[in-house]
């Protein structure tokens, strides 16, 4: 769904990953398939061979594609719609990965108190402003992931008011607002993923609609800066589709 707010005119490099994108979910790069080379690819978008090498070095820091010498570029197994962990990607581009149409919602923005909890996570004093973000991220129209955002104050103040941050979509895309508009870059998460029974959860009504949809996932997330300070806490909770996910895990060589 449509938030109103400016949208970035994409790079040539972005715009022919979301092409490659689209096609491998459509099916006509299947896994295990090669792609044609730069040289076939830069002619057939009418672009360059450096800006087709961007797309691939994209996919390839997605996990989409893999390169082999003398071999070339081939489609590695699609992941899913949840978070492949380790990697911090755009929900709306989980989503575009899958071959459906993203849709946003910011359903409420309000500034709370920290209360014990929220003090011990953040580390803030007790009684601190929060800027707390409810919002929607939908599939072909249909909510499948609602995420709860508690950001403190001292994150955005000195950059932002606090009128601005509560304006609809002022925090997306989320590492992009932390990054460019409050100059504290995440670094990494701690995360915390457990299944949980619909029925347990306090969710909005358009999540269960679907009477079929008995469990969820959630996702508890804490994103630290450099100097290892929490910038936000965040839980997501993941139905039908996005409750599944992929990762690839690597071992240190014994």
């Amino acid at each position: 769904m449509d938030n109103g707010l400016p949208v970035r005119q994409p790079s040539l490099a972005d715009q022919v990953y979301t092409i490659i994108m689209k096609e491998i979910s459509a099916g006509t790069y299947p896994a295990g398939a090669l792609l044609p080379s730069e040289n076939q690819l830069a002619e057939k978008y009418n672009v360059s061979r450096p800006t087709i090498r961007a797309a691939f070095a994209r996919l390839v820091e997605r996990g989409y594609v893999k390169r082999q010498r003398g071999v070339g570029t081939y489609i590695a197994d699609r992941p899913s719609i949840a978070n492949p962990l380790y990697q911090f990607i755009d929900i709306r581009e989980r989503i575009s990965a899958r071959g459906f149409t993203p849709g946003f919602m910011q359903l409420k923005t309000e500034i709370i108190k920290a209360d014990d909890q929220l003090s011990k996570t953040l580390e803030v004093p007790v009684g601190s402003n929060i800027l707390n973000i409810q919002k929607e991220f939908t599939a072909d129209g249909n909510p499948i992931i609602l995420f709860i955002n508690y950001i403190p104050e001292w994150v955005y103040i000195e950059c932002l008011s606090t009128d601005q941050v509560l304006v609809a979509g002022t925090t997306e895309p989320f590492f992009e607002f932390f990054a460019n508009q409050c100059h504290h870059k995440v670094k990494y998460l701690a995360s915390t993923i457990k299944p949980e029974i619909v029925q347990n959860i306090d969710l909005p009504e358009e999540f269960l609609h679907d009477n079929s949809c008995n469990t969820l996932l959630i996702i508890e997330d804490i994103g630290y800066n450099d100097d290892d300070t929490p910038l936000f806490f965040s839980i997501e909770h993941l139905v039908r589709e996005a409750s599944a996910f992929h990762i690839i895990r690597y071992v240190d060589n014994i």
